[in-house]
């Protein structure tokens, strides 16, 4: 519910998307029959969307404002009592002031007349117009020197609804797939340092000599090596590599899909129990395989709060089936 002092009062239903501590986000939809929304310097029309990010305790919200076609429009920081959000229906009691930010031009102070109209008239509190100007002209400033809006409006625009979605509904198997994917990209990076890095010892020393012992070279390679990999370890796992953002949907592996796969694979070995057969080809597999497993277990233990049937099955079944390879 909106407030807007003296009387004015608007209802709106939003979607909610993610339910931080810190920082909330919710996703409003004109529909067909909704009649366009003036927000900030836009006019956001049917089919349109905002993106809103609440933050309990503090006197703003960030709208990231979208047209029909998904384009984004602008941000829209609109000062509000702070809001307490501890039911299915939040009020926000509007403080007038607003910041625009427009992709194409200067951010831009808004309604500083509809302020000044509510202070004379008592509408508000010396207390709260004179907190509200300064709140807002630091967050121009801050606008200005391209501080503003906080990290998490910028981490989060309107394609990334379909992964909050994901998050917020299925939180074990996001969690899996955004560390199983950001190992797989790690893979994939570190086989390309490798590659590159060889490539040019190999030909300016005699690190990859064969036979020549472990020279300076050599060592200088390995050195370098693991350097590369623990970079690029640390920054996979934090999400810096291109494709290692967010997990999607539409590309997510299931925990489902790894114990089928684990299955499949463990019948073939224990129906060819030749270990000198599979063992070149399954071994890699199954230890890749048990690590993915290891980390759905645990996630959907941790998030979703329940027993994780399928991973500790097929985890169970990596072990077993690398006994009989390995032993």
């Amino acid at each position: 519910m909106y407030r807007r002092p003296p009387d004015v009062v608007q209802h709106f239903s939003q979607e909610l998307l993610h339910d931080g501590a810190a920082c909330k986000i919710t996703l409003l939809v004109l529909e067909a029959d909704d009649p366009p929304l003036p927000v900030g310097g836009a006019v956001v029309p049917s089919g349109g969307a905002i993106l809103w990010f609440m933050f309990p305790g503090k006197s703003y919200e960030v709208g990231a404002v979208y047209d029909a076609d998904a384009a984004f429009l602008g941000y829209y920081t609109n000062f509000v009592q702070p809001p307490r959000p501890e039911t299915a229906v939040w009020h926000l009691t509007d403080l007038f002031l607003d910041v625009w930010q427009a992709p194409d031009g200067p951010p831009r102070l808004l309604d500083e007349d509809e302020l000044t109209e509510a202070a004379e008239r008592g509408w508000l509190g010396a207390e709260d117009v004179a907190r509200t100007r300064a709140e807002a002209a630091a967050v121009l400033r801050a606008a200005r020197a391209d501080r503003w809006p906080p990290a998490v409006v910028l981490r989060n625009p309107l394609e990334a609804v379909p992964s909050l979605r994901f998050r917020r509904d299925t939180p074990g198997t996001f969690f899996a797939n955004l560390v199983v994917g950001r190992l797989i990209a790690f893979g994939i990076y570190a086989l390309g340092a490798i590659s590159i890095t060889s490539v040019a010892f190999s030909a300016f020393t005699d690190a990859l000599q064969p036979g020549a012992g472990l020279t300076a070279g050599r060592a200088a390679w390995f050195g370098l090596i693991g350097v590369e990999l623990l970079v690029l370890l640390v920054l996979a796992l934090a999400g810096k590599l291109p494709a290692t953002r967010r997990p999607r949907p539409e590309e997510a592996v299931t925990e489902r899909l790894l114990f089928f796969g684990t299955m499949v694979s463990g019948a073939a070995v224990m129906l060819y129990p030749d270990s000198q057969l599979w063992k070149g080809a399954l071994t890699g597999l199954y230890a890749t395989l048990a690590v993915f497993l290891s980390i759905f277990a645990v996630s959907r233990a941790v998030f979703d709060r329940r027993f994780p049937v399928l991973a500790v099955t097929g985890l169970a079944v990596c072990v077993v089936a690398l006994l009989v390879l390995l032993l």
